[in-house]
């Protein structure tokens, strides 16, 4: 009897084959974007939905980040309402190490780490692979296994030491090895290489999480602690209690945004496939009644057209793993490895699995209301009474349409709200120049000891026209606050060589002062600008120092000018007398091959710094086309989003046109016989769509207005009239195209042709 029903269904399904493929595409697609969405939402999660959650919070000192000395008056108070104290680094920060192997070979190598204390292994959630992690002392370091096997490769690290400089002191202190740990941190991206005690470079700001015992009340614990003070005599520094579940407030309302796109595309999906389901059963009233005058129960007539719902459900699932499939492996080439190790495609299958057994639950309890419906009507009624007015199938369109203007509206939204806020750059150099300019990151310490000699050995290339050093790379820089009588302002600073203006062919008017000369700035335009609108020449105070004005110039190379800036104006420093990091450029002939002066270089380099130290050199056409990619990966994910809306949108009127033609063809045949035009016909399938689109978009538009308005309140959401008439007409042509070919078939069908077909 199985066997039937699938026959059965196949041959149902190949009659309408247009209609049933697209009605598994749009499910095969709302299926994928709910997956890809329930993915993003379990990543952006990982720190905000950390276990007992509602138990933890963030200690501050008013405003500001606690000190190592904060913790040790903290725990003296022994505090009744705290359970524990998890003391943590801020982030991941690269710094320089040498390992020293069980052969005492030296090895330096490039290693994040943070400083933590033992209960951040235990409420992170991270292994213990090998030794032990729960008195961790000053000169006692614990490492991840990947860095393990990367520094040394298969000895055992436990017992080693790793050798680090101080900050101050200029010295070397030996760290030993005593742990070893597998896993990621919930409040991190990727793992740190090492875990360094609380007492390395104890003067920083720390990150103090603590967990409140079970029953206190946490509004009451936020008022016990605001009454003390780190600080007797500063009032200030009392402690700031931030619930955890208030401090990721934003990231929950991020995970019910993406969680809702997700679920308007599914159900756009899912409504499409219903829609067809119930059209379906319209269609073949006659057929079901037949099939019960010759014998067929509820349960039969219930399995045969649950089979046909079966069969498409099941191609659906499978399409839309081909999809994923397809989807992963484009998007690893593009993406680095620790973000595709989040998406496994055994979780994007598991997902998708979930979401199939829900749409088979779904379709089985619409399969019941056809079967439910023949038991309970004659035979008589349902052969001679023809289809009825689809209110459940125009209402779903109706849906469809809504979901697919807010997404259209909003990816216009946010692509001016992109445009508004991103940051144009400006070059005065050609993309010729820019391709023969190599620009070096001093990311080590040996690098930026050596750098000296680096640079002497490099001038000596003949294709290396010059060179200059800077602080920041391009388009980078420190903001610091410029003070006036009555006002302060942020500006962004840059810190170099005054050969920087000459090497980017930047217009300056002014002088050129000596190198690392401490007593003068250079400003932009703009903010020289705000310095006459406040009657101030000659000298400035930028961060509580004053400095003689050398000049004035456009803008710095690479200065992102337009959108959003919390800034007044740029200036450059000229005080550089640091070597331990920063960057350097170097200006190649244009008669060589960059690439080939690229590799003479780094070989230079290779001379003072060793193989285990990564080396950041690249053109500044690359980091041109990272910016660029960035900006369009951003757009094209909120454009496949409208895209996919509209498509989903597109089909579904298609699928629904198409049947409505195909079943009320008698009905046209009789009209045109009593003298019925091509406009009446015309009007009369195509008034649905005019209707329904008009009442969507008059209620959609507005509620978009105003979310909108919600949404980019800071940004000054750029709503306006000439795109919400470009979005309505778009729309309607649309919807125009995909009926047009339908009703125009159905226009001109001859009566005749249909009258002997019945």
């Amino acid at each position: 009897m199985i066997i039937h029903y699938l026959k059965v269904a196949s041959r149902n399904l190949w009659k309408y084959r247009t209609h049933s493929l697209i009605s598994l595409l749009c499910l095969a697609v709302g299926i994928t974007f709910y997956t890809v969405m329930s993915l993003f939402v379990n990543i952006l999660a990982r720190q905000a939905d950390l276990p007992n959650a509602e138990r933890r919070a963030l200690l501050m000192s008013g405003n500001s980040f606690l000190k190592l000395k904060d913790i040790d008056y903290l725990h003296a108070l022994h505090i009744e309402e705290m359970d524990s104290l998890t003391v943590s680094s801020f982030g991941q920060t690269p710094t320089e190490v040498v390992c020293i192997d069980q052969y005492q070979r030296e090895l330096p190598y490039m290693a994040e780490y943070i400083r933590a204390n033992e209960r951040y292994f235990h409420n992170y959630y991270l292994r213990v692979v090998a030794g032990d992690v729960h008195m961790l002392k000053d000169n006692e370091i614990v490492i991840h296994e990947n860095f393990a096997r990367r520094a040394f490769k298969d000895q055992n690290p436990i017992g080693l030491s790793i050798r680090q400089p101080k900050r101050k002191e200029g010295e070397l202190e030996d760290f030993r090895i005593v742990g070893i740990v597998s896993g990621r941190p919930f409040d991190t991206t990727s793992p740190p290489d090492i875990y360094f005690p609380l007492s390395f470079r104890s003067e920083e700001a720390l990150m103090v999480e603590t967990h409140i015992k079970p029953g206190v009340d946490m509004q009451n614990f936020k008022t016990r602690m605001r009454d003390i003070l780190l600080e007797p005599s500063d009032k200030d520094s009392y402690v700031l209690v931030k619930p955890h579940l208030e401090r990721y407030k934003d990231i929950f309302l991020a995970k019910l945004l993406c969680l809702f796109i997700g679920s308007l595309i599914l159900l756009s999906g899912i409504i499409n496939f219903l829609k067809f389901i119930i059209q379906m059963f319209y269609n073949r009233q006659r057929e079901l009644a037949i099939r019960k005058c010759v014998g067929s129960d509820m349960t039969g007539l219930f399995f045969l057209l649950f089979a046909e719902c079966f069969c498409m459900m099941t191609v659906a699932l499978l399409l839309s793993m081909c999809i994923s499939e397809i989807t992963y492996t484009f998007a690893s080439i593009y993406m680095v490895e620790e973000i595709t190790s989040w998406f496994k495609l055994t979780d994007v299958y598991w997902i998708q699995f979930k979401v199939y057994l829900v749409v088979v639950l779904i379709c089985m309890f619409v399969c019941l209301y056809p079967a439910w419906r023949i038991r309970r009507i004659s035979i008589i009624h349902m052969v001679m009474v023809g289809t009825r007015r689809h209110v459940f199938r125009n209402v779903m369109i109706g849906l469809q349409m809504a979901i697919s203007l807010f997404f259209v509206g909003s990816t216009t939204i946010i692509a001016l709200v992109i445009d508004e806020t991103t940051l144009h750059p400006v070059s005065y150099i050609s993309e010729k120049e820019k391709e023969h300019t190599l620009e070096l990151k001093i990311n080590s310490v040996r690098l930026g000891t050596n750098l000296d000699a680096i640079l002497s050995e490099v001038k000596t290339l003949p294709e290396v026209e010059a060179s200059i050093q800077t602080m920041f790379g391009i388009g980078f820089g420190s903001i610091e606050q410029y003070f006036n009588n009555q006002q302060s302002y942020h500006v962004r600073i840059q810190v170099g060589n005054p050969d920087y203006f000459r090497f980017f062919k930047i217009p300056m008017t002014g002088k050129e002062v000596e190198p690392f000369s401490g007593n003068y700035i250079y400003v932009s335009k703009e903010f020289n600008e705000q310095l006459a609108k406040d009657g101030i020449q000659g000298v400035v105070n930028v961060g509580n120092v004053e400095y003689q004005i050398a000049g004035v110039y456009e803008h710095l190379h690479e200065e992102r000018e337009g959108g959003i800036q919390s800034y007044i104006g740029t200036a450059f420093k000229t005080n550089m007398k640091t070597t331990e990091r920063g960057y350097v450029y170097f200006r190649i002939s244009p008669y060589a091959e960059a690439r080939v002066m690229k590799d003479k270089i780094i070989t230079i380099i290779r001379k003072y710094v060793p193989e285990t130290l990564p080396l950041e050199i690249r053109h500044l056409t690359d980091e041109e086309k990272n910016y660029q990619s960035t900006i369009m990966m951003m757009y094209y994910g909120i454009f496949i989003l409208a895209f996919v809306s509209l498509l989903v949108v597109a089909l579904s009127i298609y699928s629904a046109i198409s049947m409505d033609t195909l079943s009320r063809q008698k009905e046209v045949a009789i009209r045109k016989i009593n003298g019925a035009t091509p406009k009446v016909i015309a009007w009369l399938f195509g008034r649905i769509y005019v209707f329904t689109y008009l009442i969507v978009f008059t209620i959609v538009f507005p509620m978009g207005k105003q979310i909108a308005i919600i949404a980019f309140n800071e940004f000054n959401a750029p709503y306006r009239w000439d795109w919400v008439i470009v979005i309505f007409f778009g729309m309607a042509l649309l919807i125009f195209m995909v009926t047009a070919f339908k009703i125009w078939r159905i226009m001109h069908i001859n009566p005749a042709n249909i009258i002997k077909k019945e």
